[in-house]
């Protein structure tokens, strides 16, 4: 069984959880709008070259789009923006990783403060003393 923290580094763990899922949901807000760029670079490149497919090689409007992925420039772009997608997702993930580990903080912060005060007696402190409130 885990030891009980001490007051100093229940606060400590929880500030250090609070900071690591506050990283996290940056870093979702930068891997968000790297995909969003990479979305839109797709996007338009795939237009452009739909209709210069259309226009200048007189491939019919059904067959353009096909042929416009798998032309590389366009390929490339969709490549890129399917990595920024998973970057994205993985993004996601650790924050809500880094949610449930605050959450995990949270508990055993509390479970160590009840085990203070039944081994030791004395009074409990209140959350807002102890997260320095």
């Amino acid at each position: 069984m885990p030891a009980p923290w001490t007051f100093d580094e229940a606060r400590a763990a929880c500030r250090e959880a609070a900071e690591a899922q506050s990283s996290a949901e940056t870093a979702l807000v930068t891997a968000t709008r790297a995909y969003a760029a990479c979305e839109e670079a797709y996007r338009v490149e795939l237009a452009r070259t739909i209709v210069r497919l259309h226009d200048q090689e007189k491939v019919a409007w059904t067959v353009a789009p096909d042929l416009a992925r798998g032309e590389a420039p366009v390929a490339a772009l969709r490549r890129e923006r399917d990595v920024a997608k998973g970057l994205m997702e993985a993004c996601q993930q650790a924050a809500w990783r880094h949610a449930a580990n605050r959450k995990d903080a949270q508990r055993f912060a509390d479970w160590s403060m009840r085990r203070e005060l039944a081994e030791n007696g004395g009074p409990q402190p209140q959350w807002s003393e102890l997260m320095g409130a």
